[in-house]
């Protein structure tokens, strides 16, 4: 378990958004301290991705207040794409660029947000896709690439960028099952070099493995922040229970 005295990376404090008439977060308070690895699960429609796309500045919110190392972010601040520069996000989605090489997709952000050289921007780059096992994919375009390899191509993009805090949302859901592992396997490696990450996801394997704490979502609210052996014990609330059930 992470120590008390790490840094906190993310603050939530009484986060609460609404679509419309349809409140989907409702007072959420979240703390994610340096090193510290936090997984957010729940049933669909729980508010899991809503609050991933509010923590990087991607959804407005009515309520609250969302800080990254001690900065504030919201969309309507100037200093947001600033902010972002610091938490890697990677999607269920790839999101890869088609046109652009393996090795330009991880260029690219370099170049404008860091300011980094095409010298500098490439060696980063094949640093990362190294550390996913694709240095070897490094001038492959991504449709020759299966979805595993594309997920991982998005990760090693988003570590690019060396951020503070890494976000995963749903980045295995879009997978087929035997391409699941093989992003589990980047995401665990990551948690073992003492990453800083928040990966919202159904793989209680991965939970149980590696995260210091998980967080349990239904109807927009947090029911439970436990660490895992507290989270998977025999005296877990009901709602808990009930999805393990489903999802184990």
């Amino acid at each position: 378990m992470q120590a008390l005295s790490a840094p906190e990376v993310v603050s939530v404090a009484g986060l609460s958004k609404w679509f419309g008439d349809h409140q989907v977060l409702s007072g959420v308070d979240l703390t994610v301290r340096a090193g510290e690895r936090v997984v957010v699960c729940g049933p669909s429609g729980s508010g899991k991705s809503t609050l991933a796309r509010c923590l990087n500045g991607l959804e407005p919110y009515e309520h609250g207040d969302v800080k990254v190392n001690g900065v504030h972010i919201s969309p309507r601040i100037r200093h947001t794409e600033l902010v972002r520069a610091n938490i890697g996000m990677v999607f269920q989605q790839f999101n890869l660029f088609p046109h652009l090489s393996v090795l330009q997709n991880c260029m690219l952000a370099q170049a404008w947000v860091r300011k980094r050289t095409q010298a500098q921007a490439k060696a980063v780059a094949l640093q990362f896709l190294e550390k996913v096992r694709l240095a070897n994919k490094a001038h492959s375009y991504p449709s020759t690439l299966s979805g595993g390899q594309q997920q991982r191509v998005a990760i090693a993009r988003a570590l690019c960028l060396n951020p503070s805090v890494m976000l995963f949302d749903e980045a295995t859901s879009a997978l087929d099952p035997e391409m699941v592992q093989e992003v589990l396997e980047i995401m665990i490696l990551l948690a073992r070099d003492g990453m800083t990450m928040v990966c919202i996801t159904h793989e209680m394997g991965f939970a149980r493995a590696v995260a210091d704490k998980v967080v349990f979502m239904e109807a927009g609210r947090i029911v439970q922040a436990a660490a895992p052996a507290d989270f998977f014990g025999d005296r877990a609330d009901p709602r808990i229970r009930k999805f393990l059930k489903q999802a184990l």
